[in-house]
């Protein structure tokens, strides 16, 4: 099979509301909020993490 069998993805758990940003910007806020990373949370981090959730997802795509 040719193609893309897996992805990761990683996603911080910390959230941070538009309406700080907004009052931090000066600006109108929308909806939701953004995902920030925390204090022990670098892109190297990060991507390890989606590299792990990637390779378990591959293992799962030659089990049937």
């Amino acid at each position: 099979m040719i193609g893309i069998c897996s992805f990761g993805v990683y996603l911080p758990a910390y959230r941070l509301s538009r309406d700080v940003i907004a009052q931090a910007v000066g600006s109108r806020a929308g909806g939701g909020g953004r995902t920030v990373a925390n204090y022990d949370e670098d892109a190297l981090t990060m991507g390890i993490d989606a590299a792990f959730e990637c390779l378990d997802n591959y293992e799962r795509c030659f089990e049937s």
